[in-house]
């Protein structure tokens, strides 16, 4: 019987997580046949983006500030376990990395 519920839990997180991916590729597609409907807009929407990048980072920076002062509230609060510091910090470092990445793509992609 444990089995059974084990492996059911399995599949629904497995198919959750390929209706999400399939919904992300949906929208993807859908956002790019539309711009390559409308080439003019979208090359304004990326002129755009592009002059006002700094206003954007300001932005980001303001976001990471936040979570990492979220990280830190949790860190801290009274509940907080020992043998919770480690994943945590797996979590910091690894998403540190990934922010890291996204904006070394955005200041060194095409036009930067």
């Amino acid at each position: 019987m444990h089995n059974k519920t084990t492996v059911r839990k399995v599949l629904t997180r497995t198919s959750i997580f390929l209706a999400c991916m399939a919904l992300f590729m949906l929208v993807s597609l859908m956002v790019a046949d539309t711009a390559m409907k409308h080439p003019t807009e979208a090359a304004a929407f990326r002129n755009w983006m592009q002059s006002t990048r700094y206003g954007w980072l300001i932005w980001r920076l303001a976001l990471y500030a936040l979570i990492a002062w979220g990280l830190w509230k949790i860190r801290h609060a009274p509940g907080f376990r020992e043998e919770y510091r480690r994943p945590l910090q797996r979590i910091s470092v690894a998403s540190v990395l990934f922010i890291a990445l996204c904006e070394y793509a955005m200041f060194t992609g095409p036009g930067a």
